[in-house]
């Protein structure tokens, strides 16, 4: 990352120079395969709108005016300067920040489409509080038509940001140019109470629309699917996964703008019907993985491995991952310690698996997010490296420390020691166990007879 061109527009090709694998390979050539398939899920998602195809907000001509999802890879800790917020014109931090909304959509502009996209109200809103973590003393303003933060408890949100300063200013903006100082924009825009006013950005982020995915149409007329006057697969409007093709599904934001909870939603129902449109023929091509031999570890010392995730700025952006680290390297039975910037990854996970080998670990220590959904993919990484996946703990150091004491920086990290100082006890006295499998019945039970059980029940029946 250190050596990419910030915010390229085209092909640097640094990171094929930098990269320490085979990871990026330019002269890669495309190759067609054909696979046997029953049935076919649609998730190829979004295409977000180009400002720069008719440029309105001088998206092309000023360094300092970029799209919602530029702005998004600069906040990661592993975008183009490691998650700090800095201006692409001379990489200085900038003091104010607009966000202009609407850009591609519920717009007029040619090319832009007139629906509302749904989620970039509390993309900008989110966008608008991290940046403000980041950098401190930062001014956020966000000019809207309408806040329209449509979710579950998204409208809470947009609460709490107003409270923490961000400036909501409910107008469109007139135009856009530079300012006094070199990097600085200018925007003009009417006031609620009807006054032409200016004001002066660092940084401006626009947030763009999203648009049907491009090769959409393409997949349509070779599966010969029905699109809507937007260019977005046609469903069944009481099954809205379903096409006008049997075993052919949509889901997520390849069918109409969505956010994540939805798309996951759609991904399930997708599953839940593609399974019973396949359960004839289940089974058929099934392959199983080749089980990886148990190392058998009964009657050895413990010799723990203790892996602290730092999880972009979701952990670390509040707790001191190194200061866990330090702690974890003195508690009894540690043979080996290390963090990882995001450990739920698949190179991390290879990384890990290694590690555990390498270093003769047998135990295994992650202190990262929550395990009600990650304990299975560190389970499984434990079993690829030889170990008995009942030998492996994890510490919740996100839900129950940086998220609840987000403004207790140090009282979180001394909560996370604590947790991982527990859970490295407890792995210590863990012993291996061996599953059983036990022969289950064909029936269900549905415990709620409303639409969504009655939909389950028929899915299920189905398969």
């Amino acid at each position: 990352d250190r050596n990419c061109i910030y915010l390229t527009r085209g092909k640097c090709g640094n990171c094929a120079k930098v990269c320490p694998t085979d990871a990026v390979d330019y002269e890669d050539k495309a190759e067609t395969v054909e696979i046997k398939v029953g049935s076919i899920v649609l998730a190829s998602g979004f295409e977000p709108y180009d400002p720069g195809r008719y440029d309105t907000f001088g998206y092309t001509r000023h360094k300092n005016v970029i799209t919602s999802l530029e702005f998004e890879r600069l906040l990661a800790a592993s975008g183009p300067t490691l998650g700090h917020v800095v201006r692409p014109s001379d990489k200085k931090e900038p003091g104010r920040v607009a966000f202009l909304q609407c850009v591609g959509s519920r717009d007029v502009h040619q090319g832009a489409k007139g629906y509302c996209s749904s989620i970039c109200c509390t993309s900008a809103v989110k966008e608008a509080g991290l940046a403000m973590d980041h950098v401190k003393g930062l001014e956020a303003s966000i000019f809207y038509m309408d806040m329209r933060t449509t979710g579950k408890d998204f409208e809470r949100y947009y609460n709490r940001a107003q409270e923490n300063g961000v400036r909501f200013i409910k107008t469109r903006v007139s135009s856009l140019g530079p300012g006094e100082e070199e990097g600085d924009l200018e925007i003009r825009y009417t006031s609620p109470e009807g006054l032409l006013k200016k004001e002066t950005f660092n940084l401006v982020v626009l947030s763009v629309g999203l648009t049907p995915g491009a090769g959409i149409g393409e997949q349509a007329e070779r599966l010969d699917l029905e699109l809507d006057q937007e260019g977005f697969p046609k469903g069944d409007f009481f099954k809205p996964v379903r096409t006008g093709r049997e075993g052919i599904y949509v889901c997520g934001a390849v069918q109409e703008p969505k956010d994540i909870p939805q798309s996951v939603i759609d991904a399930s129902a997708a599953a839940g019907e593609a399974a019973a449109f396949l359960a004839p023929a289940r089974g058929s091509l099934a392959r199983s993985k080749e089980p990886v031999e148990e190392t058998d570890v009964i009657g050895e010392p413990p010799r723990i491995g203790v892996f602290v995730c730092h999880c972009g700025t979701n952990i670390a952006g509040v707790v001191d991952v190194e200061a866990v680290e330090e702690y974890a390297k003195g508690l009894p039975y540690v043979a080996h310690t290390e963090r990882n910037l995001f450990s739920c990854s698949q190179d991390s996970q290879e990384k890990i698996a290694q590690v555990i080998k390498e270093h003769q670990l047998n135990r295994l220590v992650v202190a990262a997010c929550t395990p009600r959904t990650h304990e299975p993919l560190f389970q499984e990484t434990a079993t690829q490296a030889g170990l008995n996946k009942y030998l492996f703990e994890m510490a919740n150091i996100r839900n129950q420390c940086s998220w609840v004491h987000s403004q207790e920086p140090e009282k979180a990290t001394e909560k996370s020691k604590e947790l991982v100082a527990m859970a490295v006890a407890k792995a210590a006295g863990l012993r291996p166990l061996q599953e059983q499998e036990l022969a289950i019945n064909d029936q269900a039970l549905v415990i709620g007879g409303g639409a969504a059980g009655m939909e389950a029940a028929a899915n299920l029946a189905d398969q």
